[in-house]
């Protein structure tokens, strides 16, 4: 929970509109407790055994379909539901893993060729 002394610092250190920050230090280091924070909601609606089963092509685009997801939302309003779907569609719709060793394989035999 975020105290007020904080959050008085933290509105302090919050950049102007050309990016400049009073406490560059105070505030990225929020920025990075947010990331973390939304990490772990994330993880805790995927489980380990969805991301530890990640291509790293499937990962880069979840991240980046998170991130577009966390653009338009805070992490507060966005359910389980919609992380899992978006997980879904990556995986199983976008960019399945067959997909990913189907491709390597044409790669692999354009080289032979």
């Amino acid at each position: 929970m975020l105290n007020k002394q904080f959050l008085e610092q933290l509105m302090n250190a919050w950049p102007d509109e050309e990016g400049h920050s009073s406490d560059q230090a105070l505030y990225e280091d929020w920025v990075e407790r947010e990331r973390r924070y939304e990490g772990r909601i994330i993880q805790n609606a995927l489980g380990l055994q969805r991301i530890s089963s990640l291509s790293a092509k499937q990962r880069v685009l979840l991240e980046k379909a998170y991130a577009k997801l966390l653009s338009k939302k805070d992490i507060t309003e966005i359910s389980d539901n919609e992380i899992l779907g978006q997980y879904e569609l990556i995986t199983e719709h976008l960019f399945p893993v067959g997909v990913e060793i189907a491709a390597a394989a044409h790669k692999a035999k354009r080289k032979l060729n």
